[in-house]
């Protein structure tokens, strides 16, 4: 990186922006575009039972998302600190607890398939999809829960365009693959399994071999776990951003009973479309917070406060500047997009009509809690942007669930996310005021690279 000068922190943030979010984008139009063939070839009912599985399919990626911020974040400190050894250790145990839990996955999946779905409320035909979906996609889960991380990694490494070539490319695979095997073949919710675990294998492996070939600071090593506290700080690091992405497991868990509760099925399809459309902001809004991350994490290893403080700025700016722009297009164009996944359903679109609005609102509060937390994964104070994940996606969102359904019925469903990050929003300025700040201004990494973690 470069010596601290506005004109060259916006260039690198925007050298990290741009493929981090086309990345993002690439994960998303994927996803949306295998969501319409599945509502679409194989009905509506295949559209509610995945959605019922999301919770557990997040779980994967949550943990690629601990390992990888919080690995990232050490990464580059130590990049920065000009201990590069330590660093490809780091690197090294980070694979390896990527390695342990893809494993861990598929072997849970493969022979509790059936006790995961009853957890889920799945029953009848719709326990019978979700079923097929996870028995075929057991073989792939060490590929969804590597492929976000690695692609984190090679930021680092300087080839963040070689990760988002894979990404687009395992995309692309996705959507040509799900096509087929929907289309062409037939092959219902295992085919739309296999098309998903074959194109993550196919954008996963070639960053990995990039990592071992060709990097020369991101790369595994040799002896590599002689300290055992690079694994320890990585996971305890990334724990906000674990936190906020593992949060949809229980709490998408208990969005599907309230919604099947108070709206049945048709609500359930509904609230499908909802989360495609949510997705998209989303992963933007927190593609452009890592893109904050590593900078920040570099000049505060070299020491550069001005700098930390500047990056954070341009990144709170870009992503509250995005959550408008995201929420004019949910108010104006959502709702026609939605008749996409669900043509044939006037009931499920009626029902997004009272959803979107609520998510629109929701988004603002969100962008700035998500930079906060992001901000203060990115200097090493894990606690207080645990606090802010805590409250976002776990406490205060499950409470308002709770108390909004009881009180307003339906209509309370809605209210929730925007109701959640309103208020989260006063105990992210709080804790901004003093613990960010302070930090960032006063409290440089120590020689040997520890930091009191608040």
């Amino acid at each position: 990186m470069h010596s601290f000068n506005n004109a060259s922190l916006v260039r690198q943030y925007t050298n990290y922006a741009v493929p981090t979010v086309l990345a993002a984008w690439t994960y998303c139009m994927h996803s949306i575009i295998s969501g319409i063939f599945i509502g679409r070839y194989i009905g509506a009912d295949a559209l509610a039972a995945l959605n019922l599985l999301v919770p557990l399919l997040y779980l994967p990626y949550a943990f690629s998302v601990m390992i990888g911020v919080g690995g990232s974040t050490l990464v580059s400190r130590l990049l920065g600190e000009g201990r590069e050894r330590d660093a490809a250790a780091a690197f090294t145990q980070a694979l390896c607890l990527l390695g342990l839990c893809g494993v861990a996955f598929a072997v849970a999946i493969h022979f509790h398939a059936d006790t995961f779905v009853q957890w889920t409320g799945a029953r009848g035909e719709l326990a019978s999809l979700a079923k097929d979906f996870l028995h075929a996609y057991a073989p792939f889960l060490l590929f969804p829960t590597a492929c976000y991380a690695l692609e984190l990694f090679l930021r680092i490494e300087g080839a963040a365009r070689f990760g988002l070539g894979c990404l687009i490319a395992g995309g692309i695979a996705d959507v040509v693959l799900t096509w087929w095997a929907l289309d062409h073949l037939q092959w219902g919710m295992r085919g739309a399994a296999l098309a998903s675990g074959i194109s993550q294998a196919l954008a996963c492996m070639p960053m990995l071999l990039y990592h071992f070939i060709k990097a020369q600071r991101v790369r595994p090593i040799a002896r590599a776990f002689a300290r055992l506290d690079h694994a320890w700080r990585m996971a305890y690091n990334g724990t906000s951003e674990f936190l906020g992405e593992i949060a949809p497991s229980v709490t998408l868990f208990a969005f599907n009973h309230a919604v099947l509760r108070w709206l049945g099925d048709t609500g359930l399809v509904a609230f499908a479309v909802v989360e495609y459309m949510s997705m998209i902001a989303l992963v933007t809004m927190v593609a452009l917070v890592q893109s904050m991350q590593p900078i920040v994490s570099f000049e505060r290893g070299a020491g550069n406060r001005q700098a930390v403080s500047r990056a954070f700025a341009i990144g709170m700016t870009s992503t509250a500047g995005f959550a408008l722009v995201a929420a004019f297009a949910i108010l104006t164009i959502a709702q026609p997009l939605g008749a996409l996944f669900v043509p044939d359903s006037p009931a499920a679109q009626a029902i997004l009509r009272d959803a979107l609005p609520w998510c629109a609102l929701a988004l603002l509060p969100a962008a700035i809690n998500l930079a906060i937390s992001g901000y203060l994964t990115a200097i090493e104070a894990p606690l207080a942007s645990m606090i802010v994940a805590l409250l976002r996606s776990w406490l205060l969102l499950l409470t308002m669930l709770w108390l909004l359904t009881g009180w307003l019925g339906p209509n309370g469903i809605w209210m929730t996310v925007a109701v959640t990050e309103l208020t989260t929003l006063a105990a992210s300025i709080v804790l901004y005021r003093t613990r960010g700040r302070r930090l960032d201004l006063s409290t440089p990494a120590t020689p040997n690279g520890t930091q009191a973690l608040l």
